[in-house]
């Protein structure tokens, strides 16, 4: 008996710390096979960037635009800023991974004066435009990245799984009117998202994110998802020593 007891205890300690440590991987069962479409999220510092593009084959970062010093600020508010100007960010990078830039206040007033010091920015590290995408949900200030050869999308109004039908329909109108005008932009959401995604805008290049537990969402969607040949990235989380911001 207390064989087994110690039996059971040694294995719920190593369950507890697989469990941990599992965070930690970059590779993870569940993505097995899909390692291409498979990016990591919200890296805003330069150490997390470095780290995961060790690993992946992008990286996704936050960008907040400061009007008042003029620089994209890598940040992801509420956060506190910590004054990373994303041409110091992009010059430490190793690899040239895929970028996905989510820029927080990206609209169509400032849209000109964001693409003017990104351009500026790319340049300076010749780094290929068609390595970076640019998402907001102001998809009106998107036209000049598309035409000039960014990837880009529209992040889609939060929440359409859980809204009312009538409020749904509104918003899927209107998301059908944008992708009417601007044919070349794809579309971004949550995972928990994606079967509106999915069943409204099957031909549409769609990019997601999981970065809840494998515990807490639904495996038969994350297989779907992950199989679905218009998911062009699956973002993930992904832990690192330091840097998470």
């Amino acid at each position: 008996m207390i064989k087994k007891i110690k039996y059971i205890l040694s294995t719920l300690i190593v369950l507890f710390f697989l469990s941990k440590t599992y965070q930690y991987m970059p590779y993870r069962i569940e993505y097995f096979g899909h390692y291409n479409k498979i990016w990591a999220h919200r890296n805003n510092s330069i150490y997390k960037a470095n780290t995961s593009e060790k690993y992946f084959k992008g990286i996704e970062l936050d960008l907040v635009f400061n009007e008042k010093e003029g620089f994209l600020d890598v940040n992801h508010p509420p956060a506190k800023s910590i004054h990373l100007d994303f041409a110091n960010y992009i010059s430490k990078l190793k690899k040239q991974p895929y970028l996905w830039l989510d820029i927080k206040n990206l609209n169509v007033n400032n849209a000109k004066i964001i693409y003017d010091e990104l351009i500026n920015i790319i340049n300076s590290n010749n780094y290929p435009k068609a390595k970076i995408l640019i998402e907001t949900r102001f998809p009106e200030a998107l036209p000049i990245f598309t035409s000039s050869g960014f990837k880009t999308s529209y992040y889609l109004p939060f929440g359409l799984s859980k809204m009312k039908d009538s409020i749904l329909n509104n918003n899927l109108n209107q998301i059908k009117k944008i992708l009417t005008e601007q044919p070349k932009i794809g579309i971004s959401s949550n995972y928990k998202d994606y079967e509106i995604m999915h069943v409204n805008f099957p031909n549409k290049i769609k990019y997601t994110w999981i970065t809840d537990g494998l515990r807490h969402r639904n495996y038969n969607v994350t297989n779907q998802l992950l199989n679905d040949s218009t998911v062009a990235v699956v973002l993930v989380s992904f832990k690192t020593l330091k840097g998470h911001r």
